[in-house]
């Protein structure tokens, strides 16, 4: 949901040069990024890893590190403080003397990385987001949709990363049961990744309008999200992916103002959210009003 950061940096200047630490798990939301002109790789938890990595692009003499994180660890301030750029810009961490630009207050995330380069002078134009796009998952998301003869169809996420996100098979069933009720035979794909495939397909088997593909990628989420009519979803990245493509949401949050300050979809179709206190499985379908539901 940064994406949109380097684009505006290039804008400003196309000879300011970007480079991105990442891990070689997440690098593909970089990759084909054009504005980055070099990703950093850190092993996670290797101190010595994030000591290499330090020096090495010390090197580099970068100007400027942004570090928008709430967390930091001590591998993390270790790393940025060898790197040792001209400015840091932190947010929360007034009290680090490492970082000599502090962001105050709640933000969303968009509005965060906006400041920060506001704070440095570059303007900003345009926040919203830049999708990552892969060629050959695109094609495989149309082949899958032709299949399958699906063009209208309502795309659900019902794992997020943390345990407390992920609803359960039972409560799986239930909504499976519900969406067919209020909504009869709208189709239905339920975004998936290789450990819950067999599972979700299974789930489905008994509905001929669910459909359930064998992603093995993010940019095969990506794909069924941008022709989706609507993403129901609890977990944020797909959200998020939904509102840069303005598609109308159904999101379900943990009840924490701060975070769902930071988090919230900026979607600018038709959005709606729901909240539970501890899991995900307190909620019941019945919680989602057929009316927010497209036809």
């Amino acid at each position: 949901m940064s994406s949109f950061v380097f684009r505006e940096i290039k804008k400003f200047n196309p000879h300011i040069k970007i480079g991105v630490i990442c891990t070689k798990q997440n690098a593909y939301l970089f990759k084909q990024n054009p504005y980055i002109d070099q990703l950093y790789y850190v092993k996670k938890k290797s101190i010595l890893d994030y000591i290499k990595c330090g020096l090495a692009i010390q090197k580099e003499q970068y100007d400027l590190v942004i570090d928008p994180t709430i967390m930091i660890r001590n591998r993390d301030l270790l790393l940025l403080r060898l790197i040792n750029a001209k400015h840091y810009i932190g947010y929360p961490k007034a009290n680090y003397g490492l970082f000599n630009i502090n962001l105050e207050g709640q933000f969303h995330f968009s509005e965060l990385y906006k400041l920060a380069l506001e704070k440095v002078n570059i303007t900003v134009q345009d926040i919203s987001y830049d999708i990552p796009f892969d060629k050959q998952s695109a094609v495989e998301i149309s082949e899958f949709l032709q299949k399958n003869q699906l063009e209208k169809y309502i795309a659900i996420n019902f794992y997020g990363a943390a345990r407390i996100k992920k609803v359960n098979n039972d409560n799986i069933k239930k909504y499976l049961d519900y969406l067919t009720q209020v909504r009869g035979g709208k189709k239905l794909v339920l975004l998936s990744y290789p450990e819950v495939t067999e599972k979700l397909t299974q789930l489905s088997a008994d509905y001929p309008h669910i459909f359930v593909h064998p992603t093995t990628k993010i940019f095969h989420t990506i794909e069924l999200i941008r022709h989706c009519d609507q993403l129901i979803s609890t977990d944020t990245s797909t959200v998020h992916i939904a509102s840069g493509f303005n598609k109308p949401i159904i999101g379900i949050y943990k009840e924490d103002p701060i975070a769902f300050t930071h988090w919230q979809p900026r979607s600018r179709a038709e959005t709606h959210i729901l909240f539970y206190k501890e899991n995900i499985n307190e909620l019941s379908p019945e919680q989602i009003d057929p009316a927010w539901l497209v036809k």
